[in-house]
């Protein structure tokens, strides 16, 4: 299936500025609505159908300390990430699936159902990883309450779920485009994802 790549982007100073930006100016204007929406309903009935991909970026979180490349393979409900700081310090993997999932890094080596609650109470992040698939996809999680903005040509400019605010941006070009930054907010917590490359369907 299709694929697109970007030149490695630096993470930026918006993490440390305190607050995340509005999403852009586009939502379309009434009478558009009804098409961007019917764009919508399209588009996630396409995105929802991949059930494989491959993901390469950068992930900063603000607190905790980590920041650094992002690798993340999904198979259908299975999924493996790692992350890991310049030249691989503090690297750490998690693989599972909805209902176990195994943790590893330099003090921690342990399979909890409870991935983000250790998480959080072991590093401080707060790492939404059952929602993540969707939301790199620019797709809000199924089965869960979300608000979506949408920009005329049906994709979310903006999404509020599970507590998160999140802004969709640098979409790309092809078919689907997908967003190339993803910005994220709860609370005190912000993360920015930055996708260098992401490939949907089986590893080539």
């Amino acid at each position: 299936m299709a694929a697109f790549r970007a030149p490695a982007l630096a993470l930026t100073t918006l993490l440390l500025a305190g607050c995340l930006p509005a999403p852009r100016p586009g939502a379309p204007e009434p009478a558009g609505r009804a098409v961007a929406e019917a764009a919508w309903d399209a588009r996630q009935e396409q995105l929802r159908a991949i059930d494989e991909f491959q993901l390469q970026g950068r992930l900063a979180v603000k607190g905790g300390g980590l920041s650094g490349a992002l690798r993340w393979r999904q198979q259908g409900a299975r999924f493996k990430l790692r992350l890991a700081g310049p030249l691989g310090a503090g690297a750490l993997l998690l693989e599972g699936d909805d209902a176990l999932v195994s943790i590893k890094g330099a003090d921690i080596d342990l399979v909890t159902a409870e991935p983000e609650q250790v998480l959080a109470a072991r590093t401080g992040w707060l790492l939404p990883l059952r929602a993540l698939r969707w939301w790199v996809l620019g797709l809000p999680a199924p089965q869960t309450e979300a608000r979506v903005q949408l920009d005329p040509q049906g994709r979310a400019l903006g999404l509020s779920q599970l507590g998160w605010e999140l802004v969709f941006s640098d979409y790309r070009a092809g078919e689907p485009g997908l967003p190339g930054r993803i910005e994220a907010r709860r609370g005190p917590a912000q993360a920015t994802v930055i996708v260098e490359s992401l490939h949907l369907g089986p590893a080539p």
